[in-house]
């Protein structure tokens, strides 16, 4: 059995070889179909500054068709596409300022090293570590929710069974793991 190469770009699959792929990678069908593909994921600047460098397509500005249609190395952009492109790139770079600066936009002030030092000594102390009987009693279940849970425990999972604590648990040393 041969292997095949699959190309994503073109959908087609071929006998692999080394000089098949390569011959096929080189072909203007291919180049076509990748070039397709990549231009979707362009930003509105990138393909304002793609379609500056390129000359204006003489047919297709004459008023007749291009008979390359898309595929022509020439821009087919008029005015107006080329204004609608460059709003398109403004209001890209917009959202990416506005993404950038969250907390300017909303007219806030940049947060300070000394204004967040000054917040955390303003703020109340954290409360106490639980003890070993705090544990236990978090633990342990009222009536309603044991009640609750006998009538469903058959049919649940080990593994979402609750186990029931032991001081062991609680006092024991766990070893590093790995």
């Amino acid at each position: 059995m041969v292997k095949r190469y699959y190309c994503d770009f073109c959908d087609k699959s071929f006998p692999y070889s080394v000089e098949g792929r390569k011959k096929h990678c080189n072909g203007y069908q291919h180049q076509q179909q990748q070039r397709t593909h990549y231009n979707q994921f362009k930003s509105a600047r990138e393909q304002l500054e793609e379609e500056r460098m390129r000359e204006k397509c003489r047919i297709f500005h004459s008023g007749q068709e291009c008979w390359f249609g898309d595929n022509c190395k020439y821009s087919h952009l008029t005015p107006a596409g080329i204004a609608s492109l460059e709003q398109q790139a403004q209001e890209e770079e917009e959202c990416k300022r506005i993404a950038r600066l969250p907390t300017q936009m909303k007219g806030e002030h940049e947060p300070t090293l000394e204004s967040w030092l000054a917040a955390q000594e303003n703020e109340e102390t954290p409360p106490p570590q639980p003890t070993t009987e705090d544990l236990v009693t978090l633990w342990q279940m009222t009536p309603e929710t044991a009640i609750s849970l006998h009538s469903i425990l058959p049919s649940l999972p080990p593994s979402l069974i609750p186990s029931q604590p032991s001081s062991e648990w609680l006092t024991s040393e766990c070893p590093d793991w790995g």
